[in-house]
């Protein structure tokens, strides 16, 4: 299996957003069924937020955050240090080829993790061969097809193309989202159950925010700009021009923009 391209990158800006997340908000469709003692997998946990939260939520239970990028994991290690839990581990790895037993662990976690898999059924059919019967999973993933970015303009348009466009030549999956329940099924597992949720910004703050940690560093960030110039999809001027048109945006006192979270909880 090829190696995974995070498109979207690891700048200070995203890496801060990632921080960010809270079990409380992010998780809020899984936590119900986790259980303390339970043995967790966080599939692309960044800089581990997320993995921390889960961790002291079933302790004595381990879990371990697992993604491509290292760099990320002290991070984490700190944030588990500061509130003193010792059943978090971080390990490098690829959720098409997760480095478990079949049948290890209790409860698998992907937040904005498989849309980043060429294949997301191959990312599905892992997490459940790790799974023990009656384990769960949740997953949460945005579908670029419910964007809404306006007022629209001519070049946001494009900008909202060559995102996705960029995304899928990097091996991503920005549409697949919708079909999170029918690919669970088809991955293995016994139940499923979707939901979905948008997240929206609609004041000057908030789109200032998401220009500033999110849309304008895809123009400058190497795993995106290096694919669309080698495409020939745009040039370093088309580049700069796009980022100056997401925060002539922000800026605009009737911005809005919203995308669409799809989420879902399977049973192995």
């Amino acid at each position: 299996m090829s190696e995974v391209v995070y498109t979207h990158g690891t700048s200070n800006e995203m890496l801060g957003v990632m921080s960010g997340r809270r079990a409380a908000e992010w998780l809020n469709f899984l936590l119900p069924y986790l259980k303390p003692g339970f043995d967790v997998l966080d599939c692309g946990c960044g800089p581990g937020s997320l993995t921390v939260d889960v961790a002291d939520l079933v302790k004595p239970g381990k879990v371990v955050g697992l993604d491509i990028n290292t760099d990320q994991f002290e991070a984490g290690r700190r944030m588990a240090a500061a509130r003193g839990l010792t059943n978090v581990d971080f390990r490098r790895g690829n959720m098409a080829e997760l480095p478990f037993p079949d049948a290890s662990l209790d409860a698998v976690i992907a937040i904005t993790a498989i849309q980043h898999l060429p294949d997301p059924l191959i990312g599905l059919r892992e997490i459940r061969r790790v799974l023990k019967p009656g384990g769960v999973v949740g997953i949460k993933d945005e579908d670029w097809g419910s964007l809404l970015w306006e007022p629209a303009t001519p070049m946001l348009k494009e900008c909202a193309e060559l995102i996705t466009r960029v995304w899928e030549r990097n091996g991503g999956q920005p549409f697949y989202p919708r079909h999170l329940r029918r690919l669970l099924l088809e991955a293995g597992f016994v139940r499923a159950e979707a939901g979905a949720i948008a997240r929206s910004f609609g004041t000057p703050e908030g789109t200032r925010w998401l220009c500033e940690h999110f849309l304008r560093g895809h123009f400058i960030e190497p795993n995106f700009a290096q694919t669309a110039i080698g495409a020939g999809w745009a040039d370093p001027m088309k580049l700069a021009a796009m980022q100056a048109e997401t925060e002539r945006w922000a800026d605009r006192p009737d911005a809005f923009w919203s995308l669409t979270f799809c989420e879902a909880v399977a049973w192995a």
